[in-house]
């Protein structure tokens, strides 16, 4: 029997770790804090007090939990995952290794500040473990409420099989894919577009223009995707496309909500997109790359370097035009 613990109460690992349990699995997140672990146990999610509660999740902050797992879902924010990698690693020093299932969506930096993908940073700390990108177009309170969505799980045959039986009989329907670097990727770039096409609703450029940036931002995803060797299927499914068309789709979105608080020349949260976060190492990594990403770059500017959103919107608009 497979044991599953999801690192991180938040909304996307509490929304993980209610689909287990419907799956009729034994899944325990460990939380960063007690109240968090309380209120799970009670079945309410902290981070989403609007959500009816549904049947109590085992939870804990004790990380000896992590000794026992078969599959461990990382359900923490991009820059929190390194700690996770480190704890799964000393809690399993002398355990069979889990599965690791990362279902965060960014760019992390090492030592050197270079940029990488999670994918190559959980295998450099977890060189044991078999590595698992769990992604997909998924908003966490419809999932924690019981609604259907469909995930892909990124991976070697047996590991994504693993996880994919375990949803069997849940309201998540799970695909299998050997792509990790292009689900990795198409997750981490689509917050990105998803900042642009908020910044143009927010300022009122119509319908047309937030189609234009998905469609060139899906192009920038694809462009990208193939020189870091990932395959062109995978940018048309759940993970890129997918997963785009949802987080564009309108303020549910956190990083649609941002961009639009942007566009309205407010100053949101840092905190309300993991896209705000993620650019600045991604633009770096396609200039490392030498991969031109104007939507990427151009979000970059306006987030990073305090350049004038109008003048942004002007420079894009002046560039030349080229075959499709």
């Amino acid at each position: 029997m497979t044991r599953q613990v999801v690192i991180g109460g938040g909304s996307w690992g509490s929304a993980i770790a209610s689909s287990l349990q419907r799956a009729q699995q034994p899944v325990t997140v460990l939380a960063r804090n007690q109240q968090t672990a309380d209120m799970l146990a009670r079945g309410h999610c902290e981070k989403l007090p609007d959500c009816a509660a549904i049947a109590p999740l085992d939870a804990t902050t004790d990380d000896h939990c992590l000794a026992a797992a078969t599959v461990i879902f990382v359900a923490v924010p991009v820059q929190a995952n390194k700690d996770s990698f480190a704890r799964i690693a000393a809690r399993q020093a002398d355990a069979p290794p889990a599965i690791v299932a990362l279902c965060a969506k960014g760019i992390v930096s090492d030592q050197q500040g270079d940029a990488m993908l999670l994918t190559a940073l959980a295998q450099n700390m977890l060189p044991r473990h078999d590595i698992v990108v769990f992604s997909g177009p998924s908003f966490a309170d419809e999932v924690f409420s019981g609604l259907p969505a469909a995930l892909v799980a990124a991976g070697n045959d047996a590991a994504t099989k693993i996880i994919q039986d375990s949803f069997e009989g849940s309201n998540l329907r799970v695909y299998r894919n050997t792509d990790s670097v292009g689900v990795a990727l198409a997750g981490a770039m689509k917050n990105v577009i998803a900042i642009a096409a908020g910044c143009a609703v927010g300022l009122g450029l119509g319908d047309n223009a937030k189609a234009a940036i998905l469609t060139r931002g899906l192009s920038e995803i694809a462009r990208f995707s193939a020189v870091m060797g990932a395959k062109s299927d995978t940018i048309f499914g759940l993970a890129g496309v997918g997963d785009l068309a949802l987080t564009c789709a309108g303020p549910h979105s956190r990083n649609m909500a941002f961009g639009m608080a942007l566009g309205r020349g407010e100053t949101p949260s840092s905190q309300l997109a993991e896209g705000s976060r993620t650019v600045a190492a991604l633009a770096n990594l396609a200039a490392h790359h030498k991969i031109d990403l104007p939507i990427t770059n151009a979000v970059d500017k306006l987030v990073n370097h305090g350049e004038d959103l109008q003048q942004i919107v002007a420079g894009l608009l002046a560039r030349p035009a080229h075959t499709e």
